[in-house]
């Protein structure tokens, strides 16, 4: 296999490629009925387009819905949920976030405040918006003269807000800036290219090195280039285990999830892909001997059950090597791949182009990797989570913590940073809540609080200790030393096949910046 090819294996968008769903040409009958031609189908649809146009009891906003419309029922017709129609904008921010892992913007990362106004949580440092001295806490009141304001009268989004913050690097955009204490002012930024970031690292104690990857991308500077980063860094300060957390990762490219495979094991297949249908999708991905984390290096990797698509490569690759062990939970179980093929619209879709299959010769589609060690997430009890699911399906916590903030932040420059200042205040809110006949403890109304708290004032907190039991059995086993039980199991420890397992669509691209 040539190294090249790498790049344009899924998600990968093959840019510049219009493909037509339907062929005009009209010998081309359908299968199971000769009478029936494509071009009948044609007319067919496009009469169809035309009467709804004409006699429909609502006027219709947009026709080309319609057409639009007619494409997902065609790929929906496959009736595989990896295999569906992207519009232009989720395409081209796809493209931005998943290929290229950057993109013309300013370097910020926003949310919507209690009110529905735009805030700044963090500036990205050494981006325009790090460079204009933009800070924390500072509101975003308009972009290029456009008020912005996120309710149901506007009809504004956040994405909305995105789409006019980012653009062509080199050009300008003025954006409005209320900070708090001070009378609103504008300023006028370049946008320039800002990287998208898909690795956390941090340094635990005992030598214990830590590497979390969100999604895999980036055809150039990603996933590949931020993880050997953090993994020389890691040597360097002398690291004796790596944890390699890989939870929640729901895919991205293949190519980088090969890289990431590839720096652990030095010998033999990492993965193969196998079509039923077309030979060119068939392709064997070998491990090179230039390792970059040697066997020395004890390795844990963390997974759970939305681990999924390119992360299960990883997780495939290191199990059924050898070179590591996991823990956590069975992973989601998405074993093929997909293309991604440009529209002549500005959409593109994702068509599933074959199966992969780890070093062994497994299909782990719809049926996922077993970790050998299995270890729940502490999970609040079952009346608990009701009241959980109660919480997270209204805004009373959120509303609450950006209140706390906007309150506290008596100085200008100066966003709260402590998250105990809040904690007091705590009770209140469980208060409010029970009134509203949500009954929650404090410990579960912290963790949620303090999540929110941490990404409204831009501090990152790359690891939780204190409520993550799978990392916590990933610690002790390295400090026990029993990651080598665990690769050399006892015949009656060996684990069972496993059980296909029922599953809901997941999205290959889900890393999003801001």
């Amino acid at each position: 296999m040539k190294r090249y090819t790498l790049s344009f294996i899924v998600l990968v968008f093959a840019i510049g490629i219009p493909f037509l769903l339907i062929n005009p040409s009209g010998k081309d009958a359908i299968s199971g009925d000769e009478r029936v031609t494509r071009v009948m189908l044609t007319d067919a649809l496009t009469t169809a387009i035309r009467i709804a146009e004409k006699n429909y009891y609502k006027p219709i906003d947009d026709s080309n819905d319609l057409f639009r419309g007619s494409i997902k029922g065609a790929l929906a017709s496959l009736d595989d949920p990896y295999t569906y129609y992207i519009k232009r904008r989720d395409h081209q921010r796809a493209v931005e976030n998943l290929y290229n892992a950057e993109f013309g913007g300013l370097g910020i990362h926003i949310y919507n405040d209690h009110r529905g106004f735009i805030k700044i949580s963090k500036p990205i440092p050494n981006t325009p918006a790090a460079l204009a001295n933009l800070q924390a806490g500072d509101y975003i009141t308009k972009v290029n003269g456009k008020q912005i304001h996120l309710s149901e009268k506007t009809g504004m989004s956040r994405d909305d807000v995105i789409d006019l913050l980012r653009g062509k690097a080199g050009t300008d955009v003025t954006i409005t800036v209320q900070r708090k204490f001070l009378e609103p002012f504008e300023v006028t930024l370049t946008r320039a290219i800002v990287p998208i970031r898909s690795v956390k690292s941090t340094m635990l104690e005992g030598g214990i090195g830590y590497i979390q990857i969100s999604g895999f991308i980036g055809n150039k500077d990603g996933t590949e280039v931020e993880f050997k980063n953090a993994l020389a860094v890691h040597k360097a300060a002398g690291m004796r285990a790596l944890i390699l957390d890989l939870r929640n990762n729901q895919g991205g490219l293949l190519n980088a999830a090969y890289h990431i495979a590839d720096a652990f094991v030095d010998e033999g297949l990492i993965v193969s892909t196998r079509s039923e249908t077309n030979d060119q999708f068939n392709e064997e991905y070998q491990a090179t001997p230039n390792i970059l984390c040697p066997p020395e290096i004890l390795l844990v990797v963390l997974v759970n059950e939305y681990s999924a698509s390119a992360s299960e490569i990883v997780a495939g690759a290191i199990k059924d090597t050898r070179r590591g062990i996991l823990v956590g939970k069975k992973t989601y179980g998405k074993g093929v791949v997909q293309k991604r093929y440009e529209l002549p619209d500005g959409g593109s879709m994702s068509l599933t182009i074959s199966t992969y299959y780890t070093p062994n010769g497994t299909s782990i589609n719809e049926v996922g990797i077993t970790p050998q060690v299995d270890i729940d997430l502490e999970e609040p009890d079952e009346i608990e989570n009701i009241m959980l699911r109660k919480v997270d399906s209204t805004d009373s916590v959120e509303n609450f913590v950006s209140k706390w903030i906007d309150d506290a932040h008596q100085n200008p420059g100066e966003m709260p940073k402590d998250f105990s200042l809040l904690e007091p205040a705590l009770p209140k809110l469980q208060q409010t809540l029970k009134e509203e006949h949500i009954t929650i403890s404090l410990r579960w109304l912290k963790q949620r609080a303090e999540r929110l708290f941490n990404l409204y004032v831009g501090i990152d907190q790359v690891v939780n200790l204190g409520y993550d039991r799978q990392l916590q059995e990933a610690i002790r086993i390295i400090n026990a030393d029993e990651v080598g039980t665990y690769l050399n199991p006892t015949p009656e420890e060996t684990e069972p096949p496993s059980t296909t397992q029922a599953n809901v669509p997941l999205e290959d691209e889900v890393i999003t910046e801001e």
